[in-house]
C-alpha cells in the first residue's frame, strides 16, 4: 500500500508538472511509509535537493499523499543514506 500511495502521488505530479521539472526533482526520490501508513519519509539524494523540494513542492506533495491516503499522514524529507563506497 505505501509504495502504491508513492507511486499514485508521483503519476499525479508528472500529470501535473511539466516534464523536465518532473524529471529532474520529483522521480529521483524515493519514498518508506510507517506500517500504519503515519508518516511517509521521502528520500532526496543530496542537501541541495532537499532544500529547493521543501521549498517548491514540499506543501504540494503532502496535501497530495494526504489526500490519496484519505487521512492525515505526516510527510517528512530527508536525505537518502549514502551508499557505501568500495
Amino acid at each position: 500500500m505505501s509504495l502504491d500511495l508513492w507511486q499514485q502521488g508521483c503519476e499525479r505530479l508528472a500529470a501535473d508538472l511539466p516534464e523536465q521539472q518532473f524529471n529532474t526533482w520529483i522521480k529521483p526520490l524515493h519514498a518508506v511509509a510507517a506500517a500504519d501508513l503515519s508518516k511517509l519519509t521521502i528520500l532526496v539524494g543530496n542537501r541541495f535537493k532537499l532544500d529547493w523540494i521543501r521549498a517548491q513542492y514540499a506543501t504540494r506533495i503532502s496535501a497530495l499523499v494526504e489526500q490519496l491516503n484519505g487521512q492525515p499522514i505526516m510527510v517528512e524529507l530527508a536525505l537518502a543514506p549514502r551508499e557505501p563506497v568500495s
